[in-house]
């Protein structure tokens, strides 16, 4: 990857926020999918129902995680675990959706003492995962004096224990024939370096940001479209290769499974082709960027306010992001006029 690619990465999914009051710890969750697949709500910055870290149980013993967060919440993934009997020594797998740091910043921290645990990462991230010090230098500069407290310390992954994959991937985890099986799909459109994987024994599909954001148990669909990456076209593939994958529910690490998956891209689908409709029309009332996008804000809030419940607003109000969505949609409409 280029330098110039390298510094465009995107480190989260809110950069430049404005830190929120830490909340009061909800009791730790461990969440059943079905026997032997769960998830860990991890508690970031004490908010309950933001990030969601899938667990799997493996044959011959140990788990997987799938996205386990930043390393300020490695104490609510110990929790969630501890829940069901486990501890991070029984962590035998991560596999990531894609790098930024609200989904992997923890697993140098998770890896690197336990060097026969195994890191799955796309092409495109894995030398960012072995080696994060141009990513964090870019995001030091980003973040300031913010960076340590969101994100805490990202250490490298040692080299032998990355594994990059790739589009049509299969990954198996566990012993012997009874292995866990997941087919990984390429879905780029919210990061170049996104995929999603099917986990065979369960029908889950494990789809990072590609499926939008939304809360379980609650029917509304928030785009993620934070700079550089957005690709209108390529995450419309991504929404129909999810859609090929046939899962019988999604899962979206903000937040949680989805039973419904032919709904609910249906609605990310529509939802972020209005968004970025939106975007793209604003351009023509003249107003500066920080105008528009403090418009698209509020809109994109009270459209929120309407349909979840206010008890379960701040994951999407706060972390959501509205205004960081629409850079993202901007930035995507210009580059498109300058190419």
């Amino acid at each position: 990857m280029l330098w110039r690619e390298l510094r465009l990465i995107s480190f989260s999914d809110h950069p430049a926020v404005d830190l929120p009051e830490t909340q009061d710890p909800q009791p730790a969750t461990a969440l059943s999918i079905d026997a032997r697949t769960w998830y860990v709500d991890v508690q970031f910055m004490g908010a309950a129902e933001y990030i969601a870290t899938g667990v799997l149980d493996l044959p011959g013993g140990g788990l997987a995680l799938v996205d386990p967060g930043p390393a300020t919440a490695l104490e609510g993934i110990e929790k969630g675990l501890g829940a069901r009997g486990y501890a991070l020594e029984d962590v035998r797998a991560v596999l990531l959706t894609h790098i930024h740091l609200d989904h992997a910043g923890a697993t140098g921290t998770i890896a690197a003492p336990r060097p026969a645990l195994d890191v799955y990462v796309h092409a495109r991230g894995a030398p960012h995962v072995a080696d994060p010090s141009r990513l964090l230098e870019s995001a030091r500069r980003l973040y300031g004096d913010q960076m340590d407290a969101l994100w805490g310390e990202v250490r490298p992954v040692p080299e032998e224990q990355v594994h990059a994959i790739e589009d049509g991937d299969a990954v198996a985890l566990g012993k012997g024939e009874e292995a866990r099986r997941l087919r990984v799909a390429y879905t780029p459109g919210h990061a170049t370096h996104h995929v999603s994987y099917l986990d065979e024994a369960s029908g889950t599909a494990f789809a990072g940001d590609t499926a939008g954001q939304r809360t379980t148990g609650v029917d509304y669909v928030l785009p993620v479209t934070p700079p550089p990456d957005v690709d209108l076209p390529a995450w419309q593939d991504s929404l129909d290769t999810l859609r090929q994958m046939d899962p019988e529910r999604l899962f979206c690490t903000h937040f949680g499974p989805h039973d419904d998956p032919e709904a609910h891209l249906d609605q990310m689908e529509t939802r972020l082709r209005a968004w970025a409709e939106d975007v793209r029309d604003g351009f023509e009332e003249g107003a500066d960027d920080e105008a528009l996008a403090t418009a698209f804000d509020e809109e994109k809030i009270r459209q929120i306010e309407r349909h979840v419940p206010e008890v379960r607003r701040t994951p999407y109000v706060h972390f959501g992001r509205p205004r960081e969505s629409w850079h993202g949609l901007a930035r995507y409409w210009r580059t498109r006029e300058e190419a």
